[in-house]
């Protein structure tokens, strides 16, 4: 449960096709600490069982879907301590939850996608040394060019970007201002609590590649709010690519507010019925 990407086309052409939903979306890692508790640290991919991660609502539009979920940490903690990954100790009543709001804006007849990310520390934690990853392991004109992809970084516009012999790119950024960034071939990558940051290098030879963008907040204290824009997008060349993702930057800035009215709304935090029973199941995975 979470947000990925099945599909993804420009002009009718593959850039993502059928790559493996954690790779095809958003993780995220940070600590988190109570009173008198050892640091946990949590890595959170794109695509997690429930109920560790619980679908409060969701809305389809004709321009815009809304996706609320909880990440709820008592559900985790209970799973580490199963594992034996963290020692025993006893949780308190209180719900505590990270919500996270996604704003998906497709909009007929533009060449790009934006999607909102609002995380809200619902918690008595602090999260801290929290990072945001956005990772997409792009097949560019689809599986039959699936291992001779060539990658690129724009310094000046923070965008990560591959493309083929054709000429064919697809490229990402984001709103805030990447940290580190790399695109390696995707059996090379990995995020853990040994290695939370990205390399910063660019694979030189053609490969299945993946790529991936890191943004570092810091911390997060309970009550408080992170938010950033993921603009994905196509072009036949650099230059078309980068065009189209500046000017879904400058889209997406328009509607900052309406997407920061629409998490603070009483309709966009009540759970949905048909979600309360689905919630309690503990689902093998999320496929």
């Amino acid at each position: 449960m979470g947000f990925s990407i099945k599909e993804l086309r420009y002009k009718e052409r593959y850039l993502l096709y059928m790559a493996e939903q954690q790779y095809s979306g958003a993780w995220f890692s940070f600590i988190i600490r109570g009173k008198h508790r050892e640091y946990i640290p949590v890595i959170l991919k794109n695509v997690e069982p429930t109920p560790i991660y619980k679908l409060v609502n969701s809305k389809k539009g004709k321009v815009i879907d809304r996706i609320t979920l909880d990440f709820d940490i008592n559900e985790y903690l209970k799973r580490r301590m199963k594992e034996g990954e963290i020692s025993s100790f006893k949780l308190k009543k209180k719900e505590s939850r990270i919500r996270m709001y996604i704003d998906i804006f497709l909009k007929p007849k533009v060449p790009y996608m934006n999607t909102f990310f609002t995380l809200k520390n619902m918690s008595e934690f602090k999260m801290t040394n929290l990072s945001m990853y956005f990772i997409f392991d792009f097949d560019i004109n689809g599986l039959d060019g699936f291992n001779n992809d060539y990658c690129g970084y724009d310094f000046e516009n923070d965008i990560i970007y591959q493309f083929d012999h054709t000429g064919l790119h697809a490229g990402f950024s984001t709103l805030s201002k990447p940290t580190f960034h790399e695109a390696i071939p995707s059996r090379e990558f990995e995020i853990s609590r040994n290695k939370l940051n990205l390399s910063n290098r660019l694979h030189d030879k053609p490969d299945d590649l993946l790529s991936a963008l890191q943004i570092e907040f810091k911390t997060l204290e309970p009550n408080y709010s992170f938010q950033t824009v993921l603009v994905n997008s196509g072009g036949f060349g650099k230059k078309e690519l980068i065009q189209n993702i500046i000017e879904g930057k400058r889209n997406a800035i328009k509607f900052l507010g309406q997407v920061n009215r629409s998490v603070k709304s009483k309709q966009r935090n009540e759970q949905e019925e048909a979600f309360v029973k689905l919630n309690l199941k503990e689902s093998q995975g999320c496929k």
